[in-house]
């Protein structure tokens, strides 16, 4: 949004006419006070995220949509400009109409009707200010902040009156929202997508974001996780497959019901009791036809199935040391700075391997060195990968740890390896540590996702300092020539090389 500040022109009238004439826009047919009014802290909050504003119709428009409600593409446009109709009939067709058809609206809305009431006004700014970016707004009016809510205070009644009398006085706040939704229009015919997963992912995270960095900072890594996902098939073959199922626990995981009724059987217990059975139960005190048949054995019980679910077990580590904030740099044709596109990668493959891999009992690690006491060079990175993860965190398939040292993750990978195929990938930035690794059991594979060039690389492990030839080769391998390709290429290497 910081390309939308314009500056502003004409005086406090001039500013006026525009806030109420954009609000008389509003795609709703019946508007009334109490619609006016519900949308009045939306339009605040997003004059609070940036110094500039879309026409104001737009935050009602998008809160009726996220609500479920339809906009009233039919209906007729107030009199005014014809220049100001015609923007509003296109936006009508290439915003609120892709907005409406969206794939990634319900998400949206669930995510927006999760926030407490008082983040609401808030997350609607953060989602409107997200399209605007997506589509490449620029066109919004600067808006002094103290003008813009002594307007906003009048009674929505007046304010909505005031609009319908605005849309009729030509002046330059009508030429300025002409502009503005011709922008509108305009960038939504050419961009991509309206809405994405980086919408949705943000909006369910919003209360336990600390700061607008880290907003930020969630937002470009969940957008560089759809970037390098749109590098993957929808599908991949796993790998055949060299070691025995071993049995799943119970409690480990309901998603396969294990132990339900199978067959019918004279033997039991009373709590399996066919129900049909109690019909040979009588008032009377004497002896029925239940009791006969319960003593010569002839009730039916239902009987339950005690298999044992057998699964493949999985677990993957993303191993982070502390040279991984050399990686915050970015590099010429990446949008995001490499530790950025790095979470991304990561929460990408969780994605694509928890749907590759759903048979199997799969786990994530993701660890982070650090062996001193207090706080460490990548707590901010920890803090958003708990955010990233957090759904996977919540079913319990995926951690985040904070170890000492790599031998101790080798370590502990070495002890799991005995019941469960183990993968750990080391994303390093830093050479002097890339260039040597500990001795790995050979039931646990390890692979480094090397991030000191611009060009990130996969490396198989290697005992031992590099030659000087083997520098030179990997020096001369990692000139920053397509970066972007180079991370596309090292998820598609990762992706196979873990199923």
């Amino acid at each position: 949004m910081s390309g939308m500040a314009a500056p502003e022109s004409g005086g406090t009238r001039d500013t006026e006419q525009w806030l109420c004439a954009g609000l008389g826009l509003t795609r709703q047919e019946g508007l009334d006070a109490e619609a006016v009014a519900k949308g009045v802290p939306w339009l605040l909050a997003t004059l609070a995220e940036s110094p500039s504003l879309p026409p104001p119709a737009l935050l009602w428009d998008l809160g009726r949509l996220v609500a479920g409600q339809p906009l009233a593409h039919a209906l007729p446009v107030p009199d005014t400009l014809p220049r100001l109709r015609a923007a509003v009939r296109a936006y009508d067709d290439h915003v609120l109409a892709r907005l409406a058809a969206d794939p990634h609206l319900e998400a949206v809305s669930a995510a927006l009707a999760r926030l407490p009431e008082e983040l609401r006004p808030r997350g609607m700014a953060f989602l409107a200010n997200r399209i605007l970016a997506r589509i490449g707004f620029t066109e919004g009016r600067s808006v002094n902040t103290g003008l813009a809510r002594r307007t906003l205070e009048r009674p929505p009644a007046e304010l909505l009156q005031a609009g319908y009398v605005a849309l009729r006085e030509p002046g330059p706040g009508l030429e300025r929202l002409a502009e503005a939704y011709e922008a509108l229009a305009r960038g939504a015919r050419r961009a991509h997508a309206l809405l994405g997963d980086a919408e949705a992912f943000t909006l369910e995270n919003l209360e336990h974001l600390q700061g607008k960095a880290q907003r930020l900072a969630l937002e470009q890594a969940v957008e560089a996780a759809e970037a390098l996902s749109r590098a993957l098939p929808p599908r991949m073959r796993a790998r055949a497959v060299t070691s025995a199922p071993t049995p799943t626990a119970l409690e480990d995981d309901a998603a396969f019901p294990q132990g339900g009724f199978s067959s019918v059987s004279n033997v039991g217990s009373l709590e399996n009791l066919v129900t049909s059975e109690l019909v040979y139960m009588e008032d009377e005190p004497t002896l029925d036809l239940f009791d006969v048949r319960y003593v010569e054995g002839e009730l039916l019980y239902y009987t339950r199935d005690e298999s044992v679910a057998v699964r493949r077990r999985r677990v993957v580590t993303f191993v982070l040391p502390a040279g991984f904030a050399e990686a915050r740099v970015k590099d010429a044709g990446v949008r995001w700075q490499r530790a950025v596109v790095a979470l991304g990668l990561v929460l990408c493959l969780v994605r694509r391997l928890s749907v590759w891999l759903g048979e199997e009992d799969l786990r994530f690690q993701v660890v982070f060195i650090w062996d001193r006491p207090g706080p460490g060079p990548l707590d901010a990175e920890r803090g958003l990968c708990e955010l990233l993860l957090r759904e996977w965190r919540a079913r319990g398939i995926a951690e985040v740890l904070t170890l000492p040292d790599l031998g101790t993750v080798l370590a502990q990978a070495t002890e799991s390896s005995r019941r469960a195929r183990i993968d750990v990938v080391r994303i390093d930035a830093a050479r002097e540590s890339l260039s040597q690794t500990p001795a790995v059991d050979p039931r646990v594979s390890l692979r480094s996702l090397d991030l000191s060039a611009a060009c990130p690389r996969v490396d198989a492990p290697r005992e031992g300092p590099a030659s000087p030839e083997e520098s030179r080769v990997s020096e001369r391998s990692s000139e920053p020539d397509a970066p972007w390709e180079a991370w596309t290429g090292v998820t598609l290497e990762l992706a196979r090389s873990l199923l």
